[in-house]
């Protein structure tokens, strides 16, 4: 029997799932309150199973995908209404104090300022009229305004076991055991910049915290090179008895996708072309 490694996962920055309705004011909201720039438009079906589709490429690799199908689609769809997840998309920022009270008196719902893993300050905030949560961390050494990527948050309930977990099914590597503080720093790659590492932190959750499957808008994706790794993979989570959604998007050629969920219900995303 032959052992099936996990291929190697590159970080491809991260789609915000947008209701049809809402996709031009969702545009206008980030240029409004993040300064953002749309940098491509399309009119792209991300299934073929879609009657219509709009993606919109803004700062930072991060897309707003719409679109409309008479049918649930397998991977291409959120859940609203319900708990947040447990995944962060941070974004740092020069002055979190001032961008705090410029949300609040534009009413943009936000948090309260707290501290957070690196020893560093943060907010969440609730974007567009969706409410898609997003979230605000300071870093005093960023010379422009605006916002700069930062590390993705994931709340797990065993901080040991996830991260074992994660280098086995999605091959993470340790950066920093901060376990004594609640969290540990693992990585992947970035996609077009493979000299570079996407970090991710793993965080212990405190005993209140919802603990389940959240399909949230805001979706990081993990982007695997080669199209039958991506078909292999997908089986390989499957039979290992991970729940893993049917792949979506366009089977016989084009991009697809897929999504897996790790011990704590935190949805992780898998594409390829």
């Amino acid at each position: 029997m032959t052992t099936f490694a996990v291929p190697k996962l590159h970080f491809d920055g991260s789609t915000v799932d947008v209701l049809w309705d809402n996709h031009e004011e969702a545009i206008h909201w980030f240029e409004k309150f993040m300064s953002w720039e749309v940098g491509q438009k399309e009119n792209w079906k991300p299934d073929p199973r879609c009657t219509e589709g709009k993606m919109t490429r803004m700062n930072w690799g991060t897309w707003l995908i719409s679109s409309l199908s008479s049918v649930r689609l397998p991977h291409h769809f959120a859940e609203r209404g319900t708990v947040e997840s447990n995944i962060r998309l941070c974004w740092r920022t020069r002055n979190l104090k001032q961008l705090h009270s410029h949300y609040k008196s534009s009413g943009v719902r936000v948090t309260d300022i707290y501290k957070g893993p690196g020893g560093t300050t943060y907010f969440d905030f609730w974007a567009t009229y969706e409410g898609i949560r997003f979230t605000a961390q300071e870093d005093k050494q960023i010379q422009e305004q605006g916002f700069v990527p930062s590390w993705i948050r994931l709340g797990v309930s065993d901080l040991k076991k996830s991260v074992q977990w994660y280098r086995n099914y999605l091959g993470m590597e340790m950066e920093n055991d901060l376990s004594k503080d609640g969290y540990v720093i693992m990585s992947l790659q970035l996609n077009h910049q493979r000299d570079q590492k996407s970090l991710w932190v793993l965080e212990q959750l405190t005993e209140d915290a919802y603990i389940g499957k959240v399909d949230g808008p805001v979706r990081p994706i993990c982007w695997v090179t080669d199209r039958e790794d991506f078909f292999n993979y997908h089986t390989f989570l499957s039979d290992s008895g991970i729940e893993t959604s049917d792949i979506g998007g366009f089977i016989t050629r084009g991009m697809v996708s897929f999504h897996a969920y790790d011990p704590d219900g935190n949805r992780l995303n898998f594409s390829s072309m």
